[in-house]
């Protein structure tokens, strides 16, 4: 009975609470931000960092300088919005193991806090939200120990190295399956195609959902990750919230229905753990694990499958010894992990006064790691900005993380892009762009909106050859 009410009032709040943003955003008039626009052209010899204009698209699509020029000068820098870049690869390890003084919480609220605002008193707010069922809480990459260590431990049964390796033939057909429709196309935009469906579709039949609901899944983890973006405005954070909230109430109604069947799942079994009497998970952070295993699980792959591809089209050397010897097609991902960071980092919150690099951070301040900056630090890469396919520190790269947070799926999403890469390189005779392939406009995610290309595939190319010999010899 008390079950039942919970669900009752947690639904009918969801709905109410969605009215009532949907109403508040109506009544808002807010200017497109200026983020999105394209007019402000970079100077050719920046002398500050105020000269990059990082928090507006131009910026955006490629923030490299940017991030060398605070790595060398300002390696502690606050940005307009008064979030801190960590900027060194070494420091950004060095937080990443203290979770005695950086926390991971309240990551819903970090990126979008007003001046003024208390990162405690809204993280509260969105955990009395959580309480109700109505918001994701706190947990496994965005939680604190000692409560992070249970969430982990959930979360490793269902995706440990074992367990991924087993879906090694199940992926391949999949992935089979997909590159059959789209290189049948012969030109395609290879994000909307295949980067975002294999990982995504992958996820969500290990979670047990419907393979139908792909779009709609699709569309909320879009919206919701523009909430970390660092530019949104009252109007798009209305639009991310009411996305949140219809997802949450998703897994929810996905989650009750999968409890009662006798499919195992990972669904499943993260709601045998809830049901253990003996263990601290509940069925609110299942629903939460479920929530972050999709926005994440699907957005990273996909952003490093389209930005292989990119780099691949971009440097046919490469492409070629690829194409030569398979064999380096994994150190080449690695590279990709390192040179186009998926999530360009991580946000962070100080719980009490500290300093880095002589720069004071007061209690409560707001932190980016900023993995994709570490990622080609001088002071700990060789020739950072280069691919290196025999580059020996090559899977010490803070894609993933560092220290206890480290992406608890990154052998499944090595396993889906190398898969993919060998399969695409083995069945084609070229790769070339035939558009535009802008990144979203976010500090957080660095996802190509497009990609289109278009193939030869070897076959053609061979049958294209036969034709031309015997017309030869005809003649």
């Amino acid at each position: 009975m008390e079950r039942t009410f919970y669900h009752l009032r947690r639904q009918l709040l969801s709905h109410t609470l969605e009215g009532l943003i949907s109403l508040k955003a109506r009544r808002t008039r807010t200017d497109s931000s200026s983020a999105t626009k394209d007019a402000y052209e970079i100077p050719k010899n920046p002398v500050c960092p105020e000269d990059f204009r990082p928090l507006e698209n131009s910026c955006f699509q490629n923030p490299y300088a940017f991030y060398k020029m605070i790595r060398d000068e300002h390696p502690v820098y606050q940005l307009p919005n008064g979030i801190y870049c960590i900027s060194r690869y070494e420091d950004i390890v060095k937080v990443s193991r203290d979770t005695d003084c950086f926390s991971s919480t309240h990551q819903g609220s970090i990126a979008s806090l007003k001046k003024g605002q208390s990162i405690i008193q809204e993280g509260n707010k969105m955990h009395s939200l959580a309480r109700l069922g109505l918001v994701p809480t706190d947990v496994m990459a965005v939680s604190d120990p000692p409560e992070h260590k249970t969430h982990r431990k959930v979360g490793h049964k269902g995706l440990n190295a074992h367990y991924v390796k087993s879906l090694e033939p199940e992926l391949k057909e999949r992935c089979q399956k997909l590159m059959d429709e789209i290189l049948a196309k012969g030109e395609f935009d290879f994000m909307h195609d295949f980067a975002w469906r294999f990982p995504l579709s992958v996820i969500i039949q290990l979670l047990g959902l419907p393979a139908d609901d792909y779009e709609k899944i699709k569309t909320w983890c879009e919206r919701i990750l523009e909430t970390q973006s660092g530019i949104s405005n009252p109007q798009s954070l209305a639009k991310s919230h009411i996305a949140s909230l219809r997802f949450i109430r998703y897994c929810w109604k996905q989650f009750l229905k999968l409890k009662k069947q006798p499919e195992q799942n990972m669904t499943k079994l993260f709601a045998q753990f809830a049901d253990d009497p003996e263990s601290e998970f509940t069925d609110r952070l299942a629903i939460s694990l479920i929530f972050q295993l999709l926005m994440a699980g699907s957005d990273s792959s996909a952003t490093s499958m389209g930005n292989a591809v990119k780099l691949l089209i971009e440097n046919p050397d490469v492409q070629q010894q690829l194409r030569d010897d398979p064999e380096k097609i994994t150190a080449f991902v690695e590279e990709v992990f390192r040179l186009e960071t998926a999530f360009q980092g991580h946000f962070r919150w100080t719980k009490k006064d500290t300093e880095i690099q002589g720069v004071r951070l007061p209690k409560e301040s707001r932190i980016f790691l900023m993995w994709a900056s570490g990622n080609r630090d001088e002071r700990f890469w060789d020739d950072p900005d280069l691919i290196n396919l025999e580059r020996k520190n090559g899977k010490k790269h803070l894609t993933f993380g560092h220290g206890i947070h480290a992406c608890i799926g990154r052998e499944l999403a090595r396993m889906e892009i190398i898969m993919a890469i060998r399969m695409l390189l083995e069945r084609t005779e070229n790769l070339s762009q035939a558009g535009e392939t802008p990144f979203v406009a976010s500090m957080f995610a660095h996802t190509l909106l497009r990609l289109p290309i278009s193939v030869t595939l070897k076959s053609e190319k061979h049958n294209n050859s036969n034709h031309r010999l015997k017309e030869s010899a005809v003649a």
